[in-house]
């Protein structure tokens, strides 16, 4: 039996309505659940005059909705006129229901002297007007991994914020003729179990992560006067996008089922990198979204905002967006994971999208992962005479087993490094094994 409304919850309860504050809102400021809430609101009439029940279930993180609506809505439409909150919940089933209401056509006319009322006049003309009414019941079910997943974010970023070091300004040595240095490593699927049996070579993140500090720091060798770096993360960074160890479109993986644990051995294998590469000149870093990780690589990025945001040294875009751009002189960079964009179209979509970038530059190309190959190729358009290339990049991932049975196992696995000159474009490139 829920227990009984106070005068005070009652009076705090029409303010927050007042406020607009959604029932889940106003179930936490009043320690109620969002079904007491609810039917108290509508029993009241308060926010609306479309009236409503709800019955939640905790058991199951299940809930119904059963309202009157003034018209059939979208699933979108419909969480915002119930004042569901999105992030929490998601529809799975709507059964809407029609009727008819009646009500006589008459109008009533008030004559008022001083503030009272002296006559009345009320005008019917016989007739009944007709009204469809249209009522819904929504079934709803609570996100409950996805809120799991963004309370250990926001607790790894809370702990970020509060223990990010404090990075001193470098002063670095001016170069008089120095290069942009690009480091590739897409397609690392932390987070992938694979057994030597299955398909030729033992993986876990702990191999994975070594791979990676092996390969990085092979590049970071190399003796060219760097001016800057630029670092691209993500392209499935990370092998899966949830602790049910499926990708973001729903496909299961052999995953390490600590998935907390291969969260941080990322974390730190990237910190470290990082601040390797800052010892040298300062670096850029573009997170690059997947087709395995999506959800979790924004959490990863906001993560190393948040790591990084008092170090001058270092500048990250986070932004959720699919494809970047980044300028180096005459050099054009376009970066997408390579999944969703059409090879032969990204010529023109780097034109279009960034036509200031496009007029400024001579070298232009696009930087894909997600094929797991090294592949080069040039579209000619007749507004480039050079042409914009195309380069898919090599993954330094083990094969798994389904690669491996598709003959999948060939490539050379590879981080890569690209030495860019602002006058010349590309001067070197070249691969670091592990």
């Amino acid at each position: 039996m829920s227990k009984p409304w106070t005068p005070n919850e009652l009076t705090r309860l029409k303010k927050l309505v007042a406020e607009g504050l959604s029932d889940y809102e106003i179930a936490a400021k009043l320690g109620r659940t969002f079904a007491s809430v609810n039917n108290k609101r509508t029993r009241m009439k308060l926010g609306g005059d479309f009236e409503g029940t709800t019955t939640e279930n905790r058991a199951n993180n299940t809930a119904e909705v059963s309202y009157q609506v003034p018209r059939i809505m979208s699933d979108k439409q419909l969480l915002k006129f119930l004042k569901v909150d999105e992030k929490q919940w998601r529809i799975t089933k709507v059964i809407y229901g029609k009727s008819e209401g009646y009500r006589k056509d008459r109008k009533v006319e008030w004559h008022v002297t001083n503030g009272h009322v002296t006559r009345g006049m009320v005008r019917d003309s016989g007739k009944l007007l007709i009204k469809p009414l249209f009522s819904v019941k929504v079934f709803l079910e609570k996100k409950v991994l996805e809120i799991k997943a963004r309370n250990e974010v926001e607790l790894i970023k809370k702990q970020a914020l509060a223990y990010a070091p404090r990075y001193k300004r470098i002063r670095y040595p001016k170069l008089k003729d120095g290069f942009l240095y690009e480091i590739m490593m897409p397609d690392l699927h932390l987070g992938r179990l694979v057994d030597a049996e299955e398909a030729g070579v033992d993986s876990s993140p702990d191999l994975f992560v070594k791979k990676a500090e092996r390969a990085i720091n092979k590049l970071l060798e190399k003796p060219y006067p760097v001016e800057r770096f630029l670092f691209p993360i993500g392209n499935d960074f990370f092998n899966v996008n949830n602790s049910e160890n499926m990708t973001a479109h729903g496909t299961p993986q052999r995953e390490d089922p600590r998935w907390q644990r291969t969260y941080l051995l990322g974390k730190r294998m990237i910190v470290q990198a990082i601040e390797n590469m800052t010892a040298i000149a300062p670096v850029d870093i573009l997170i690059i979204k997947g087709n395995h990780d999506e959800e979790r690589l924004f959490y990863f990025g906001d993560t190393l905002v948040s790591w990084f945001h008092k170090n001058p040294n270092v500048s990250i875009d986070a932004r959720p967006i699919g494809r970047k751009y980044y300028p180096y002189g005459k050099v054009l960079l376009g970066f997408a994971h390579g999944y969703y964009e059409k090879e032969n179209k990204l010529d023109s979509l780097m034109a279009q999208k960034v036509p200031d970038l496009w007029a400024g530059s001579v070298f232009r190309e696009w930087h894909l992962g997600d094929k797991h190959h090294k592949k080069e190729m040039v579209i000619v358009t007749d507004e480039c005479e050079n042409g914009v290339v195309v380069r898919i990049h090599r993954s330094l991932a083990d094969p798994n087993v389904w690669e491996f049975d598709k003959g999948f196992d060939g490539s050379l696995h590879a981080a890569e490094g690209l030495l860019w000159h602002k006058e010349y474009g590309l001067e070197a490139q070249f691969p670091a094994t592990a």
